[in-house]
């Protein structure tokens, strides 16, 4: 990994874990749908505000539109089941976020079968690290 891709994980590492928290203070504070929806209207906000003012591009109305719908879609359902997950939870905020962090174990899988990529022994060790440190935060 070069070091331009280390440092953009690096911010999204931090992004993600302020992302946790304030996941569980919305909630807690607003509510599970009620939070989601603000965040759904201060993302449409900030890409109509970067649409106006040409700093995002507009794209293309074509069948690839399929993709970010889908990804959309996932989103809202895997935020929201979440969401549900921090209100249920009592005074375990950080083993809820860990275990939902093993969903690249799932991106793994899905690359490999629909694009090809290997699903190597190393990613199976990594998978199963990844595992074991979210039960460990559930401790």
């Amino acid at each position: 990994m070069d070091a331009r891709t280390l440092t953009y994980t690096g911010i999204s590492i931090l992004g993600f874990g302020v992302w946790g928290f304030m996941m569980k203070l919305g909630q807690e504070r607003l509510g599970a749908i009620p939070h989601l929806t603000a965040m759904g209207v201060f993302v449409a906000l900030i890409v109509v505000l970067g649409l106006a003012s040409r700093a995002l591009p507009v794209p293309e109305l074509n069948f690839g539109l399929w993709l970010p719908l889908g990804a959309a879609l996932a989103t809202l359902v895997a935020m929201l089941f979440l969401t549900l997950a921090l209100g249920t939870s009592t005074g375990n905020t950080a083993a809820v976020v860990a275990l939902s962090a093993v969903y690249p174990g799932i991106t793994a899988i899905l690359a490999a079968m629909f694009l090809g990529e290997a699903f190597t022994l190393a990613k199976v060790g990594g998978l199963l690290c990844a595992a074991a440190a979210a039960f460990l935060f559930t401790r």
